[in-house]
């Protein structure tokens, strides 16, 4: 899209930013998905103190919402005494308002706790891929990649996702050869079914002597038939509990097992029910560790018809070298 991103962003004017989007995604990656993260808010005592024990409202952890991110200062490294201290500021633009209701996890009818991006949420985005779970070997595009296997039927692939078709209720797993995930504090993956599949856990499994489990227990998450649905949740020993979002509604995710994220990764199993025929398929696709950047929103600089743009501060980052170093 030439002379629609300058030097000073995007320049004013009819704009059909879902257009603009999908261009810039596919042609620069310039365009991106972020995850979209308002904290949970406090009920309040009766001075209107936060009490910190109980939620007016739960956390809002929203995949998928298109943005343009342009950077002003991506990390000012200054040493601190745990670390280092990454402070950045970046211009992010988003689609109107409107738009933005349109999609089913922001639509008011489907989720009222959404009304508008405010000051201080997040904009959580991928910053580096550590590590993307293969699909197939080689150039085989029938036969997946010889790290998949399932309890229940078969698996085929057709180069962009793995396909159970099912025989009974049952997990898909992949094995690797020992990843090192160390950086990555992000799994992500997306997860499509033609019947309504219950995901009644995610695991990861390190491959320390004594294989140890994160597990992530999804409540009563049913996921039904013809979309795909993004998964997107922390990936850090000690995490208590978390989000997924399907159409507005949250189903809380509790995360829990003895786990050393320090050791390298060798699996990751789903585990589902609901199987009634034996055309049920489960497909999962873009599986990947990474580390986020957490863009926080400082100001607004303009509100369009067409367009949003936001300014944005990365308050705080982690050395990773240190990190390294010292586990």
């Amino acid at each position: 899209m030439p002379g629609l991103i300058g030097s000073q962003g995007v320049r004013p004017g009819a704009l059909n930013m879902n257009r603009i989007f999908r261009a810039l995604r596919y042609r620069t990656e310039q365009a991106q998905f972020v995850t979209y993260h308002r904290p949970g808010i406090y009920d309040t005592d009766t001075y209107g103190v936060p009490t910190g024990s109980s939620f007016a409202t739960p956390e809002l952890l929203l995949p998928d919402l298109p943005a343009i991110i342009r950077p002003a200062l991506t990390a000012d490294y200054q040493k601190e005494r745990a670390g280092n201290n990454i402070i950045g500021a970046a211009r992010v633009y988003t689609p109107n308002i409107t738009t933005i209701k349109n999609y089913d996890n922001f639509d008011q009818a489907n989720n009222t706790n959404f009304n508008e991006i405010e000051g201080w949420d997040r904009l959580i985005t991928n910053y580096r891929t550590i590590y993307a779970l293969p699909i197939y070997s080689g150039t085989s595009y029938t036969t997946p990649d010889t790290g998949w296997t399932t309890d229940s039927g078969s698996i085929t692939t057709d180069g962009e996702s793995i396909t159970n078709t099912l025989t009974g209720d049952g997990y898909l797993l992949h094995t690797a050869t020992s990843k090192n995930a160390l950086e990555a504090d992000r799994l992500r993956f997306k997860i499509k079914t033609n019947f309504e599949l219950t995901l009644t856990t995610f695991k990861v499994i390190n491959a320390a002597g004594t294989p140890e489990t994160l597990t992530y227990t999804p409540d009563t998450l049913a996921i039904t038939s013809g979309s795909w649905l993004t998964v997107d949740v922390p990936y850090l020993s000690g995490t208590s509990a978390t989000s997924v979002y399907r159409d507005g509604t949250r189903y809380a995710v509790t995360v829990g097992g003895t786990y050393d994220y320090e050791t390298n990764v060798n699996k990751l199993e789903l585990n589902y029910t609901g199987q009634t025929a034996g055309t049920d398929t489960v497909q999962i696709k873009e599986i990947e560790f990474y580390k986020s950047v957490s863009w926080h929103v400082h100001s607004l600089k303009d509100m369009t018809d067409g367009y949003i743009i936001f300014n944005c501060v990365r308050t705080r980052g982690r050395s990773d070298a240190k990190r390294r170093a010292y586990s």
